[in-house]
């Protein structure tokens, strides 16, 4: 008789075990969570129990959407879990939710100060600057005092890598979060840039020779930061007798292309011609066979075999060709 009713219980246990799912796994999230990506992904709002491996990478990273902006919540259904899990191709008896039938997602802020992106542009801007300017000014006109951003690091970084100019012009800069743009902003700017250079004292009409007691060397503001024609403080433009192409008014800025640089070499001129091959130098007479200013390279042809090359000019009786 006890023989039987053993029996009897072993196999209403047999038959309520297998009524059982075997392999089933639990997920468990609070109530409330708080995510810090732009999307909420299981596997950082859940806990796993008593699931494999192969099952968990499976459902890791289901993506149950867009997080909330930063301060803000955002309801998520129960039923939407169960349901993605699903599509994943689990069925319902070999898993189990642990948690209510709606849960709030939050997202964490943190207030970054306007002035903290303002101080950035600036000091940017001033690296640029000190590299072609003699003396400079900045204003940068950031209008949000507050900006609410995730709760995470992040980075500033100017956009679109825009060339610097004198004058008002708008900068754009991001907010670079885990290696995205989360915010952009243009940010007015205005520039004011110096440079030393030669002015000019009093008008001085065309076709003046250039003197340098009609300039004064002093620092002044510039509207081009590329201007290579800006003539530097240790010429030698006032000794060589050089006449102005145009006149200048009193306080404009005197540079290279103000004057007519004179022609050192004209055609027709015998010169002598420095060639340097490798480590061997020679020196022969030649024809200038076009004329050339100071630094130009010119036609030039041999008097003894009429071989034409070209060459460099240095002064009114030398050329030069370095060949290597």
């Amino acid at each position: 008789m006890k023989n039987k009713r053993s029996i009897l219980i072993l196999t209403i246990l047999i038959v309520i075990s297998s009524t059982l799912p075997l392999s089933a796994f639990e997920v468990i999230i609070e109530p409330e969570v708080k995510v810090k990506s732009e999307h909420i992904i299981l596997k950082d709002i859940a806990v796993f129990n008593n699931i494999s491996k192969s099952t968990l990478d499976e459902i890791n990273e289901i993506d149950l959407g867009k997080a909330p902006l930063p301060g803000y919540k955002k309801y998520i259904n129960k039923a939407l879990i169960k349901l993605l899990i699903k599509k994943k191709g689990i069925e319902t008896d070999k898993f189990s939710l642990n948690f209510p039938d709606q849960i709030t997602v939050r997202r964490d802020a943190k207030e970054l100060e306007g002035k903290v992106i303002s101080d950035f542009l600036q000091a940017e801007i001033k690296k640029q600057l000190a590299n072609n300017t003699d003396k400079f000014k900045v204003k940068v006109d950031m209008r949000q005092d507050k900006i609410k951003i995730p709760n995470q690091e992040y980075e500033l970084e100017i956009l679109e890598n825009r060339s610097l100019k004198p004058g008002q012009m708008t900068i754009p800069v991001a907010i670079i979060i885990e290696g995205n743009e989360y915010k952009r902003f243009y940010i007015p700017v205005k520039i004011k840039a110096y440079k030393k250079a030669y002015v000019a004292k009093r008008y001085i009409t065309q076709g003046s020779k250039l003197k340098k007691d009609d300039f004064e060397y002093r620092l002044v503001e510039v509207d081009n930061l590329e201007d290579g024609k800006i003539i530097k403080k240790n010429t030698n433009v006032f000794s060589k007798n050089i006449e102005l192409s145009y006149s200048l008014k009193q306080g404009d800025i005197l540079k290279k292309n103000n004057y007519n640089t004179p022609y050192l070499i004209n055609w027709g001129d015998r010169v002598q011609a420095k060639v340097i091959v490798g480590d061997v130098e020679l020196s022969l007479m030649v024809v200038a066979r076009e004329r050339g200013k100071q630094g130009e390279y010119i036609n030039v042809e041999n008097m003894e075999n009429k071989h034409k090359f070209q060459a460099k000019v240095i002064s009114p009786q030398l050329v030069e060709l370095i060949k290597d």
